[in-house]
C-alpha cells in the first residue's frame, strides 16, 4: 500500500520525492494498480486466515520480491544510486526470503477436486500469458519503452513495474494447475484490482491525448480481463 497508492495516485509527486524523473506516469500508475492488487488479496486473506486460499498469492510476492531484487542489482550495475532503489531492493531481500520460508514450511497442501468451467480456464490462460509478457518485457526496459512509445527514462521503474506484474503470471500458473476454485477465489480478487485499476490508468492516459500502443493495448486487455474476472467471481467460477 505503501508504494502502491503513490505509484498510482500522485506518480509525479512521488517520483521527484524518490529521486526519479518521473517523465511516463503510467508506467507508474501501471506498477501502482498491480502492487494494490496485492495489498487487497494479502488484507483479506490475513483476515480469513486460511492457509489454502492464501498459498497462491503468496507465491507471487515471493516471485514479485525476486524480480524485483534482480531489478534493483541491474540498477545499481548500470551505475545509478538511488535511495529509493536501495530501500526497495532492501524490501526485496527480506519479503522474499520471509515468503520462501511461509512456502517451504507450509507445502505439501493438496488442492481440491478441479471445480471451475472451461471457459474460466480459458480466461486464466489468456491472463496468464498477458501478465508473463508485460512482466518480462520491461526487464528490457529501454526497447519496450521504444516500442510502446515512452521515453523509456526511469529504467528501474519499468522493471519494479514488470516485477509487479509478474507475480501474476506465477500466481496464474498455480490456478490452472489447481483449478480448484477455493484456491482461485482469492488470486481472482487480486487480479480484478489490478486489471480494473490498469484500466482505469488506461482510460484516463487516453482521455488526456496519450494514446501510446502501450495505452491501447492495457485499455483492451485490462478493460476485458476486468469484466471477464468480475464475471468469474459473480458466477464463483462456474
Amino acid at each position: 500500500m505503501a508504494l502502491g497508492i503513490p505509484m498510482y495516485v500522485i506518480a509525479r509527486p512521488f517520483a521527484r520525492i524518490v529521486g526519479l524523473a518521473g517523465d511516463d506516469v503510467f508506467i507508474y500508475e501501471l506498477g501502482g494498480a498491480a502492487m494494490l492488487g496485492y495489498a487487497v488479496a494479502l488484507a483479506i486473506g490475513v483476515r480469513g486466515a486460511r492457509w489454502s486460499r492464501l498459498r497462491f498469492v503468496v507465491a507471487a510476492v515471493y516471485a514479485f520480491a525476486v524480480l524485483a531484487l534482480l531489478a534493483g542489482f541491474l540498477t545499481f550495475v548500470s551505475g545509478v544510486v538511488n535511495g529509493f532503489v536501495a530501500l526497495v531492493s532492501v524490501w526485496a531481500v527480506a519479503t522474499g526470503w520471509m515468503a520462501s520460508q511461509v512456502l517451504v514450511a507450509r507445502r505439501g497442501v493438496v488442492a481440491g477436486p478441479r471445480n471451475t468451467a472451461r471457459w474460466v480456464v480459458a480466461v486464466l490462460v489468456l491472463a496468464t500469458v498477458s501478465a508473463a509478457v508485460f512482466g518480462l518485457a520491461p526487464q528490457a526496459a529501454g526497447p519496450f519503452a521504444a516500442l510502446m512509445g515512452y521515453r523509456g527514462t526511469d529504467e528501474y521503474v519499468y522493471r519494479l513495474a514488470g516485477a509487479a506484474c509478474f507475480g501474476y503470471a506465477v500466481m496464474g500458473v498455480m490456478e490452472l494447475r489447481s483449478q480448484h476454485w477455493d484456491d482461485m477465489r482469492l488470486p481472482t480478487v487480486m487480479a480484478l484490482v489490478f486489471n480494473g485499476l490498469a484500466a482505469v490508468a488506461a482510460l484516463s492516459e487516453i482521455a488526456a491525448g496519450r494514446a501510446t500502443v502501450l495505452a491501447l493495448l492495457v485499455a483492451l486487455a485490462a478493460g476485458f480481463f476486468a469484466v471477464a474476472i468480475a464475471a468469474i467471481l459473480a458466477r464463483s467460477g462456474r
